[in-house]
Formats: structure tokens, C-alpha cells, sequence
């Protein structure tokens, strides 16, 4: 049984208030235009990282054969949250963006399970980063909201070493979304990604560690919580 603190649902959802009331401000740093955090997909967010923390908790594997589909309902959670109705609403695009995930010989699940196994013994930041830089860049893993899923997943691994989570904040924003412009505009296959995309992940990698919040700022203060490592 290992051990694990929760996550602090209040802390990241003010966290990322701030960065919704200030987003035209910082919007003029970006080096591509980006879209405003509206409330929904803001509330998706917040709900995307109640789900890692249930990952973490429960002491899945998201890089276990068994359990990369669970990888999907990230997706599904940040594109449309846990209303049933939305989810009906998605249905065609959840199920294509399912076909996609498997069967994406370039850019799919595969590619990201061979390259995390190839890079399993790396320090936690660069192997977050590394997961981040294959899941944005061309083709990407999932049809849409690949940043978003793409963070929390960063999240659910970086936790999962006792890290605290990468959350968007006034203080990373302009780090956070000009790199991923980078990322989402590198192809992940041919002669120039083999020297290209390793330089965006060691930087990104230090980027993670260096902006890294005070573990008690996104953490709940109370004892830790066993980690279950059974079925449900």
C-alpha cells in the first residue's frame, strides 16, 4: 500500500478562475490566438482533475495494457464533463475519436505506449514532458482538446511520484501555451523530429520542474490516503 495526497478541487478551480479574469491580458503574450476559458470547459477541467485523483488514488495504470482505454474518458471529461446529456450529445465524436486513439498507426495509443515504455526509466518531469510532447504534436493522440487531456495526464504521472499536478496558473500561462504551440505545430515521425522533438521535451521537461507549485498549494493538507491497488 502506498500513499498518496488528495487533490485540493478548490485550490485549482481558483487557480484557474484567475487565469480566466486575466486572460485577455495575458492572451498578448501568446504567440498564437487561443480561446478564453468559458465556464464550461473550465468546470470540465476541474472535473478532468477529479478524475486523475480517483486514478491515483485507486492506484490505476493508465500505461498498463488493460487500462489505456481509461485514457479516453480524460478525453470525454474535459470535451463534455459527466452530464449524461452531454455525453449523448458527443456520442459520434467520442466514438470516432475512440476508432482514432486505437487504430492512429502514427499518432495513436500505440506510438504513446511504445515511446513511454522506450523512456520508462527517465525522471518523472521528462518522462511527463515526454508524454505531452507525443500526445500534441502531429497527428495528435486524441480528435480535440488534446492540450487539456494532455495535462492532466502530465498530472496523473507527475502525482503519481508524489509530485504535485501541473496547474494552469497567471505565473506559467505564457510558458505553458507558447511551447505547446510549438509541440502542436512538430510532427512526431521523420528525420526532423528525431533531433527536434527531444530539445521541446528536455525543455518542457524543465519548464514542469521549475514552475512545479509548493506541494500544499494544489494538495490537500490532510494525512495521506491509501492507495488501492485492487480491482474496483
Amino acid at each position: 500500500m502506498a500513499a498518496t495526497h488528495r487533490l485540493d478541487l478548490l485550490a485549482i478551480e481558483r487557480a484557474l478562475r484567475e487565469v480566466q479574469s486575466q486572460f485577455s491580458q495575458l492572451s498578448r503574450d501568446f504567440t498564437e490566438p487561443r480561446d478564453p476559458l468559458t465556464d464550461e470547459v473550465l468546470q470540465n477541467v476541474v472535473e478532468g482533475y477529479a478524475l486523475i485523483d480517483e486514478y491515483v488514488a485507486q492506484g490505476v495504470d493508465l500505461f498498463d495494457l488493460q487500462q489505456l482505454n481509461l485514457m479516453l474518458e480524460i478525453n470525454a471529461t474535459v470535451l463534455c464533463g459527466k452530464d449524461p446529456v452531454r455525453r449523448l450529445e458527443y456520442a459520434q465524436h467520442l466514438a470516432a475519436t475512440e476508432v482514432h486513439f486505437f487504430n492512429n498507426v502514427e499518432g495513436g495509443i500505440k506510438d504513446l505506449f511504445s515511446w513511454y515504455c522506450k523512456h520508462h526509466s527517465e525522471s518523472a518531469w521528462k518522462r511527463a514532458a515526454g508524454v505531452y510532447v507525443r500526445i500534441l504534436s502531429k497527428p495528435q493522440l486524441f480528435i480535440e482538446g488534446n492540450h487539456r487531456s494532455g495535462s492532466l495526464i502530465v498530472s496523473y504521472l507527475l502525482m503519481r511520484e508524489g509530485l504535485p499536478p501541473f496547474v494552469l496558473t497567471l505565473d506559467n500561462a505564457e510558458g505553458y501555451f507558447n511551447p505547446s504551440s510549438i509541440i502542436r505545430n512538430s510532427a512526431k515521425h521523420g528525420v526532423k523530429a528525431l533531433y527536434e522533438l527531444p530539445k521541446i521535451k528536455k525543455k518542457y521537461a524543465a519548464f514542469l520542474e521549475g514552475k512545479a507549485p509548493d506541494p500544499r498549494e494544489f494538495f490537500l493538507s490532510d494525512a495521506p490516503v491509501p492507495v488501492y491497488q485492487g480491482g474496483h
